[in-house]
């Protein structure tokens, strides 16, 4: 792609009144106030970052329906203008925020609804921005599972986590969501419609998987507009259990008695003694004193009970300690709200990065010993993808006002990378904006046959440019693997020589104080209320 300049005054002209007549006025909004809302996901980007990018969209779009979307890739495809799909934003690598500028389309202000719930094949059909937690719940009330869905399943869109690889909650037993899925409705860089499968039946036929090549694409490909999920009958009992260990490298002989078991839990997943220390000091109720476990069973009653007799056996076996059940029910309610710590107005970023399950310990320990030459203040969650793959998900918090240390945290991201590499893994797709030029070491030769097929489909660069497929500025210069270890290593070296982080502690107080003024608040209404009665 060429250098790109700034286009916001020529596509505000001529190009707004052709997406108004085409979607509807009201749908297209230009104000730099809103635009801007736009420029950054769950993490906060340097104001640096917008010299490399574009990071402000020219127009924001808000499609109603599968045919606004196509009106609104045609128009794009014809003006050779960026377009960029964009969910709910929960990710923190810059994936749905534009690097080019051109259109943004907001799935989630106007194609969040459930269309559809096939009792008689097992489907729910919904809009691309409809959030997981939306989609569960309706599965559930009409007495199904819904098989895989993100821990951030109560904000996260379902078109924004498929497009990231979709590896979850649920994925032990019931696989990814691309194992999920029946069928998308993706309009293609074109502006065409296409429908990657079939309502009614699996695609195991002859010719290429188009549900699997959209899964994991990160908007590249196209934009995905309807999902439609298989479902599972609502199982008899959902009955999760909770374990505690000295610390979380201990978990690694547990984790692989469990692989090896015929158990099939629903959810394997874990917390460290850090996560419950940060909790613990933001006044959370925390009943764990070490590292936990959870496993979560499902199915027929006497099944999960014969599952959870051999679940015990096998902890007790390597020093856990089973947990009460409220504490167990307590951990598993939280699964979508383990960075609880970003209420006091701190960061946290997570990192997403997968190893064979055999690694375990020693990548927990690499990452502790990690954190701690870069003074960082963070905690490391987990899940198993599946019997061979861990998933872990370390954090780190840190003060967003401090713009070098936010900026030279980052490199904490692409260390984990090279970790995980290290112990026989990968960092886990998506990679965004900032780390687009890793996917080539990654895939090796494979990745020049994903570039024919990108080349293929979108000839004009057009979905989602300078995502997944290398990293380039806004001035067209490209970003290598080489140059980016380079700049992430420098990044890692300066933060390593700055103060360590002591942002848990410091906000903290301030925490504890601004809760205690909210309860004097509300207990001075209510005084005032009996006061008059």
């Amino acid at each position: 792609m060429e250098a790109v300049e700034d286009t916001s005054e020529k596509y505000q002209g001529s190009i707004v009144s052709k997406l108004e007549a085409a979607i509807g006025a009201e749908n297209v909004k230009i104000s730099k106030g809103e635009r801007l809302l736009y420029s950054h996901d769950m993490a906060p980007l340097p104001k640096e970052a917008q010299v490399a990018f574009k990071l402000i969209p020219d127009i924001v779009v808000r499609p109603r329906s599968v045919e606004d979307v196509s009106k609104v890739v045609k128009l794009a495809a014809a003006e050779g203008m960026p377009v960029t799909p964009r969910g709910a934003s929960t990710w923190g690598l810059a994936g749905a925020v534009t690097a080019f500028g051109g259109i943004l389309i907001d799935m989630v202000g106007g194609m969040s609804k459930i269309l559809e719930i096939d009792e008689k094949n097992m489907t729910i059909t919904a809009q691309a921005g409809c959030s997981w937690k939306q989609v569960y719940d309706a599965a559930w009330e009409k007495g199904f599972l819904l098989g895989s869905y993100p821990s951030s399943a109560p904000s996260a869109s379902l078109a924004g986590w498929i497009s990231t690889g979709g590896i979850g909650i649920g994925n032990y037993k019931y696989g990814s969501a691309g194992d999920n899925i029946r069928t998308m409705t993706v309009v293609m860089p074109d502006g065409s419609i296409v429908d990657t499968g079939f309502k009614s039946l699996t695609d195991n036929m002859s010719g290429y998987n188009l549900t699997r090549l959209i899964t994991g694409a990160e908007g590249t490909l196209g934009v995905i507009c309807e999902v439609t999920f298989k479902l599972i009958p609502r199982p008899e009992i959902l009955r999760p259990l909770a374990y505690e260990f000295e610390s979380l490298d201990k978990l690694n002989d547990p984790l692989m008695d469990i692989t090896r078991s015929r158990v099939m839990p629903l959810h394997i997943a874990w917390s460290d003694n850090n996560h419950f220390e940060f909790l613990k000091k933001l006044g959370k109720d925390v009943h764990v004193h070490g590292s936990a476990m959870i496993v979560v069973l499902e199915g027929d009653k006497d099944v999960v009970a014969i599952e959870e007799k051999k679940i015990d056996e096998i902890m007790a076996k390597h020093g856990g300690k089973k947990l009460p059940d409220d504490v167990a029910q307590h951990e598993w309610d939280e699964r979508s709200y383990e960075f609880r710590v970003r209420e006091v107005g701190l960061g946290s970023v997570p990192m997403e990065v997968l190893v064979p399950t055999y690694s375990y310990g020693k990548m927990t320990n690499d990452i502790y010993d990690l954190l701690k030459s870069m003074k960082m203040e963070g905690g490391i969650i987990g899940i198993m993808a599946d019997r061979n793959t861990v998933m872990f998900m370390p954090y780190y918090v840190y003060d967003s006002t401090s713009l070098t240390k936010s900026m030279t945290s980052l490199s904490f991201n692409y260390k984990c990378g090279d970790l995980a590499k290290e112990n026989g893994g990968r960092m886990l797709g998506g990679f965004g904006l900032f780390f687009g030029s890793t996917l080539k070491p990654v895939r090796g030769a494979g990745y020049d046959v994903i570039v024919a097929i990108k080349n293929a489909l979108d000839p004009k660069e057009i979905m989602n440019p300078g995502k997944l497929l290398g990293m380039k500025t806004r001035f067209g210069l490209p970003v290598s693997a080489g140059m980016l270890g380079f700049g992430m290593g420098a990044m890692a070296t300066v933060k390593k020589l700055l103060p360590g982080d002591k942002n848990i502690d410091e906000k903290a107080h301030d925490y504890a104080m601004e809760r205690q003024d909210d309860e004097r608040f509300e207990q001075h209404k209510i005084d005032t209320v009996i006061k008059k009665k």
